[in-house]
């Protein structure tokens, strides 16, 4: 008995001396915590600036007047981590970018290159990779980041919310994480997007207090459109529409409106409920091409002219336009990005599922043959509902 008491303590006692404890801990008291990065191009060295949470005025039941968050602007080093480590400077702690939410590209940098800069953050062990990265359009990040919103406490999580809701609803931005930018930055058959922020109104007012407490800010940062990159340098941007083309080809839109006019005047609207889309890539004559094929139902939101909704024909009419109008908006999509000379379709990942030997004697030159291929686009539209009115009060009221 004794000896198996013994056994057992030893046993015990070795298993402890195997259990390892938290050595990289960090306590709350000694970080910094990031919610968003900001990364500008200043001459040879990068600008970095972040977003740091105020801990006191965000837990505070009421608040004291100041902001919830703090900007540290325009660190500067050769290398991204140089200029974040050099944030200690002016930072009373070490920056904790776990939670990190947004992280803004300055447009010149954009323009210059951002593969080193991915590269560095994807070897951070601290860093997760779920956070989205957006573009500055005709703006630093800087100066995005000193935007105070009064629609949210911290104006990185509003960016973040607001990205996920217009994809969602609307269909003109893309949500991009680290990883998914990078895959696209390795795959030669496909070049990346990523969602461009505008600021709305005078960068200076946007840093104030002021903006939060005004009924309507004086300045406001807006999704406008997606970035066009060739290979991990910004070449141009898409529109709206081109930004809502992008989407129907990837199979991204889940709801958004089509506005299609009536021919006696006026504009009904289409809130599409459902998308499937197919990319189908083949070689004919041995040269390649790509097949688009997008399927979408809807109802009718909103009628501001006469048009008989009852009838069969009048919505076999409607389908028809829904058909047009959607075709028309991928077919601008695909002609801008011709023009930039870059597959952010992933027309050539399509291509390399069709025939991999035929796909390794273009991808060397896969940009002038994007350029060249011929892309068939189908459209198929259903209209579900009419809505519970069939004839609109406003014919009846102009009757009058």
């Amino acid at each position: 008995m004794l000896m198996r008491k013994g056994l057992l303590c030893a046993l015990v006692l070795a298993a402890s001396l195997m259990l390892t404890g938290c050595w990289n801990r960090k306590e709350l008291n000694e970080l910094s915590i990031a919610t968003a990065f900001g990364f500008d191009k200043n001459e040879k060295q990068y600008s970095v600036s972040v977003q740091l949470i105020n801990p006191s005025e965000i837990a505070a039941a009421k608040g004291s007047g100041r902001s919830p968050v703090i900007t540290v602007q325009e660190s500067r080093g050769r290398t991204i981590f140089e200029s974040i480590r050099q944030m200690t400077t002016t930072t009373p702690r070490k920056i904790y970018a776990s939670h990190l939410r947004i992280l803004v590209i300055g447009e010149d940098l954009a323009r210059e290159g951002i593969a080193k800069v991915l590269d560095g953050l994807s070897r951070d062990h601290e860093l997760r990779t779920d956070f989205y990265i957006i573009v500055a359009k005709k703006a630093t990040a800087k100066d995005v980041l000193r935007v105070l919103t009064p629609l949210a406490k911290i104006p990185a999580d509003k960016l973040f919310s607001s990205l996920e809701a217009a994809e969602r609803n609307w269909g003109v931005t893309a949500k991009i994480d680290l990883h998914e930018l990078i895959y696209d930055l390795v795959d030669k058959g496909k070049d990346p997007v990523l969602a461009g922020i505008h600021i709305i109104g005078n960068p200076e007012h946007g840093q104030s207090q002021a903006n939060v407490r005004l009924v309507s800010p004086q300045t406001v940062l807006r999704y406008e459109g997606l970035a066009v990159f060739h290979k991990d340098r910004l070449v141009g941007w898409f529109n709206g529409e081109q930004s809502k083309g992008y989407n129907y080809i990837l199979g991204n839109i889940q709801s958004t409106i089509v506005r299609l006019p009536c021919q006696t005047g006026g504009s009904l609207n289409i809130e599409l409920i459902h998308t499937t889309h197919k990319l189908k890539g083949k070689f004919v004559n041995g040269h390649p091409e790509v097949q688009v094929s997008v399927r979408v139902e809807g109802n009718i939101g909103e009628v501001e002219c006469g048009m008989p909704l009852g009838e069969n024909k009048a919505i076999a009419l409607l389908e028809k336009e829904l058909r047009d109008e959607i075709k028309s908006t991928i077919v601008s999509s695909v002609k801008r990005a011709k023009f930039y000379k870059s597959d952010v379709f992933g027309f050539g990942a399509a291509i390399h599922r069709a025939d991999y030997r035929a796909w390794n004697r273009l991808k060397d030159h896969w940009d002038d043959e994007f350029v060249r291929m011929p892309v068939h686009v189908k459209v198929y539209a259903k209209i579900r509902r009419t809505g519970s009115v069939v004839e609109s009060f406003l014919e009846r009221m102009e009757g009058d």
